[in-house]
């Protein structure tokens, strides 16, 4: 199981500065990885859920 997406937390609101940056980090990301728009909404979970897991700095098990 998934630590990161079991038991995180949101700290709070993002501002607008640190949106603009995660819109950037996926966009990036959808273009690295030849995503297609059918396959945007999965890849945007998984960006999601990952970028969770590097902010809390939790461990996957």
């Amino acid at each position: 199981m998934d630590v990161c997406t079991s038991k995180h937390k949101i700290a709070g609101p993002m501002s607008v500065f640190e949106l603009d940056a995660l819109r950037e980090a996926f966009r990036r990301s959808v273009r690295e990885n030849n995503v297609t728009a059918v396959e945007w909404g999965e890849h945007a979970e998984l960006f999601v859920k990952s970028t969770i897991c590097k902010e809390s700095g939790a461990i996957q098990a």
